[in-house]
């Protein structure tokens, strides 16, 4: 079970397994033992650690909404995907190139562009334009979880999870 915790008392209960981050900017998300008796409205003291726990979670879980924004989620979709890229640079290298060396890059003629070499690239800059919106996320991942590890208080721990400027999609 988890409780978010506002201005010291239980604003909500949810499933341990329910995702909950974003929905409670001014709340805690604190995981509570299933056999802890809890009520909305109760007291309850939010621990700085657990705070933090919490607010790292939100932080990495709004992180992975971004990046599946502008990716397809999945491991099968992104093994495709490192397929494609590894056959588009080997392809652009090579002066003669065949559909049986390249069959994911000749795939996609007509679809994605009118000839091999023309899909290789548009693979190529996908890939790289996920890369630069990926490391953009992930410097604000990274310094967002440094602000709330160095915060010295809830309120603060608070303040340095909502106040993340994430890059749009």
């Amino acid at each position: 079970m988890q409780i978010i915790v506002q201005n010291g008392h239980i604003l909500a209960i949810h499933d341990s397994n329910q995702e909950i981050s974003g929905r409670y900017p001014g709340g805690v998300a604190v995981a509570v033992p299933d056999e802890t008796s809890v009520a909305i409205g109760q007291p309850w003291e939010v621990d700085l650690e657990a705070a933090k726990t919490s607010a790292c979670k939100a932080i990495d879980a709004t992180a992975e909404t971004l990046r599946n924004a502008v990716l397809t989620p999945g491991s099968g979709q992104m093994a495709a995907y490192q397929a494609k890229e590894e056959q588009a640079w080997a392809l652009l290298a090579d002066p003669t190139p065949t559909e049986g060396e390249y069959p994911d890059i000749f795939n996609e003629i007509g679809i994605t562009a009118a000839s091999a070499g023309e899909v290789a690239m548009a693979v190529v800059a996908a890939a790289e334009r996920w890369r630069a919106y990926g490391r953009s996320v992930e410097r604000v991942r990274l310094s967002a979880k440094k602000a709330v590890a160095e915060a010295s208080g809830l309120t603060a721990v608070l303040a340095a999870r909502n106040r993340v400027d994430w890059p749009p999609c």
